[in-house]
């Protein structure tokens, strides 16, 4: 119960852009991004900057569950292969940089959206 909480912890502290967990059970993770992808369905689209907005949000979650799958994963290699050339920091900025770029095209597309629909109201 208390790994599951702990999961549950990190998943928080990383959708809120802190750091990922410094180490976590693979299996508690991996269930914990199963629960997060299960409990958080993409919400709909109708053609309205809120709904990127929302969209990227949801993104962000997932990823966020993800990247403490990962970590564990990587933390988990690195402690139990001696030697291992593993280097939690370069996971750690690849899943930061890819989830800015992901998010950042849907959020780029609402202000977009965001634009024709003030320009239509006019």
């Amino acid at each position: 119960m208390a790994q599951a909480e702990r999961i549950i912890t990190a998943v928080r502290e990383l959708m809120s852009r802190g750091e990922p967990p410094k180490s976590t059970s693979p299996r508690a993770a991996h269930t914990e991004l199963v629960a997060a992808i299960a409990g958080n369905p993409p919400p709909p689209i109708r053609s309205k900057a809120q709904d990127l907005e929302r969209r990227a949000d949801h993104l962000q979650r997932v990823f966020a569950a993800l990247h403490v799958y990962a970590t564990a994963i990587v933390a988990e290699i690195a402690e139990k292969i001696p030697g291992s050339k593993v280097d939690r920091h370069y996971l750690d900025s690849l899943f930061q940089q890819f989830s800015a770029d992901a998010s950042g095209i849907i959020l780029d597309a609402a202000a977009e959206l965001r634009g024709h629909e003030n320009w239509r109201a006019l």
